[in-house]
């Protein structure tokens, strides 16, 4: 159905008006048609199956009215893109993810990032082909769901030996990584439907809660909501539509039976759709300009309140009917910092949402968070009591435990042959104190390697830092500097991330070689997914793609006389936006692109045994995953 044009200078009122007026005049054309006849006997007509049609119609069009005017804030121009990206990502499963409660909510005055100029340009039939060339069996120890993408962020550079094209692993994301719509298309749906492979836990669980979760509520003063939400919403799509076929199948069975069907067959209507953000403005302290107080980098509180709301997120899901007592799953669809406060760890190790049981967890990091948050009463989740969409979720938050797995893999003597230009061995310290940091920052400089560190449980490059030779000779700078990150890390994540940190070797990245072109010097980095192929159930298999993107830093452009042998600067795409408003698709280009690879000088020939390093990387990380409690510990 053809959404209604909106101008882009209506007002809200002005918008309401024209949607009514759209509504009313759909209607009236379905009035004007002809009335169907009398029945035989003089009774009521029954509705024929062109006046079902018709109903359907004008019910869509009520709903589809509501949502615009749900989604509609200070601007309809910007309400009138996001609703158009929405129908576009979201398909059949639009209008009933959007009439979930609170879920307009989360996208008005939001200017969601629709990445399909990036996503447009990939080469499908490369990404296809190199994607299979890349694949391996699912390690027989993951269980349906319990992977879905893992996308590797990855430095390459010239082998100073050899000269040639060499690469190393910065970090493993996780399931809630942002920008996944840049995908390849293909690549995506792959992606999307491991994801709702989760659903098989109705099972069990025929009531199942999911919970999905969106960073992007832990920057202090701003709190904006994420330009990524519609991207968690497709995950609830995906796992939505699974619900939906998993009743399905129940139905056919149901009438299958005996009986034909007389007894209460399984539902139909998919599950319960929840939005959920409870940040309260109101609770931040401010000054006289009626800017945010800022205390050691934390935006202060008002005595007695919490800028979270978990309160009042509390008090939203018991609202919901039967939310203690469900007779249908659940997908609640929040942010990252406010859920992890909000879910209880109960006596069973089972992670508990305003007392009902959560089944499934998308995203790496709020299980991180959740342990860390209740570490101090002594409890822990119990992976055996609840689905983790990935396996692999602690070395997708720890670039500790994600190198250390790279180093296992990487010592393989037929992966060292293989792949000599991947398998460089990385110097992984861990530290649990500033004083830890600073000591194994200096031994690094002493040995002549210089040092970068990393923060654990953050995001956008908060808090990373790098030292170079020179600086050995001012300890105390080292020192400062190394204070201010955790600082930074503290005041923007609080006791969700920071200690312990990885201190690493810094190695000098490839920069763009193209004299003449704006991007010329500029560092960058490939962002290579591993994600999960379950198209048949039967035979799950690991694929990588380049059918992502490159990662540009835009503040390392070379001036005149800088080798660009060293930078403190990093490509962080979301800090990069927060830092400058521009959109993302400023800051990366789609890597499967010709004219991207032609630019930084790579071929497929150089891409294709990178994905397959890539795929057997995460096999051996999944393969081995009931080691990363203990990896750091082996030397």
């Amino acid at each position: 159905m053809t959404t209604p044009p909106l101008s882009t200078s209506l007002s809200t009122d002005a918008l309401a008006a024209a949607l009514h007026d759209a509504a009313n005049t759909q209607v009236a054309r379905q009035g004007q048609r002809t009335a169907p006849a009398p029945t035989t006997t003089g009774g009521t007509p029954r509705m024929g199956s062109s006046a079902n049609t018709r109903a359907g119609e004008l019910r869509d069009m009520s709903v589809l009215n509501k949502i615009l005017r749900g989604i509609t804030g200070r601007s309809a121009e910007l309400a009138e893109s996001n609703y158009n990206l929405l129908r576009q990502r979201l398909q059949a499963g639009f209008s009933h993810i959007m009439a979930g409660y609170g879920v307009a909510d989360m996208v008005k005055d939001v200017k969601l990032e629709n990445n399909l100029s990036t996503q447009e340009k990939q080469d499908s039939a490369a990404v296809a082909r190199l994607a299979d060339l890349s694949a391996r069996p699912m390690p027989a120890n993951v269980k349906r769901g319990e992977f879905g993408v893992a996308p590797l962020d990855i430095m390459p550079y010239v082998d100073p030996k050899t000269k040639k094209f060499a690469a190393t692993i910065l970090e493993m994301n996780g399931s809630g990584y942002g920008n996944i719509t840049t995908m390849e298309a293909g690549m995506l749906d792959k992606t999307m439907k491991a994801m709702g492979d989760v659903a098989h836990v109705l099972e069990s669980e025929p009531n199942a809660l999911f919970v999905v979760a969106c960073s992007g509520r832990e920057d202090p003063p701003a709190f904006g909501q994420s330009k990524k939400i519609h991207e968690k919403l497709m995950i609830a799509n995906a796992i939505d539509t699974a619900i939906r076929q998993h009743h399905l199948e129940g139905q056919l069975a149901e009438a299958m039976t005996e009986n034909g069907g007389a007894s209460p067959g399984a539902p139909s209507g998919g599950a319960r759709i929840i939005g959920l953000d409870s940040f309260d403005a109101d609770a931040l302290e401010r000054n006289d300009k009626g800017e945010v107080v800022i205390e050691n980098s934390v935006a202060k509180e008002k005595p007695g309140r919490d800028k979270d709301g978990i309160a009042n997120l509390n008090k939203i899901l018991s609202e919901q009917g039967d939310w203690n007592n469900p007779k249908e799953p659940a997908i609640v669809v929040g942010y990252t910092a406010q859920l992890a406060k909000a879910i209880q760890i109960g006596d069973d190790g089972a992670p508990y949402l305003n007392g009902r049981k959560v089944n499934v967890i998308n995203n790496d990091r709020l299980i991180l968070n959740i342990n860390s948050l209740n570490e101090a009463q002594g409890k822990k989740l119990d992976t055996d009591q609840f689905i983790a969409s990935n396996a692999s979720y602690l070395p997708a938050a720890s670039k500790g435990h994600a190198y250390a797995f790279a180093n296992q893999y990487n010592k393989q003597p037929e992966v060292a042959a293989e792949f000599p230009q991947f398998s460089r061995p990385i110097v992984n310290e861990q530290a649990h104190s500033v004083e830890e940091i600073h000591t194994k920052v200096l031994d690094l400089l002493k040995e002549g390697k210089r040092a970068i560190i990393k923060p654990h449980g953050t995001g956008h490059g908060d808090g990373i830092r790098a030292f170079d030779m020179p600086e050995l000779a001012d300890p105390a700078k080292i020192l400062a500097e190394i204070e201010e990150s955790l600082a930074q890390v503290k005041g923007t994540y609080g006791d969700r991330g920071g200690l312990p940190y990885t201190i690493s070797e810094y190695l000098t990245a490839a920069r763009i070689d193209q004299p003449g072109h704006p991007l010329h010097t500029m560092k960058y980095e490939l962002r290579i997914p591993v994600l999960a192929d379950v198209t048949d159930p039967e035979q799950r298999l690991l694929k990588a793609t380049h059918g992502a993107i490159i990662k540009i830093d835009g503040g390392s452009k070379l001036r005149e006389g800088e080798s660009g042998d060293f930078s403190k600067s990093f490509a962080s795409v979301s800090a990069q936006v927060l830092a400058t408003g521009l959109s993302a698709d400023n800051f990366m280009k789609p890597l499967s692109d010709p004219e991207t690879l032609k630019l930084l000088n790579l071929t497929e020939d150089d891409i294709a045994p990178l994905l397959k390093w890539a795929t057997g990387y995460v096999a051996h990380t999944l393969e081995n995953i009931d080691q990363a409690e203990t990896i750091l510990d082996k030397k």
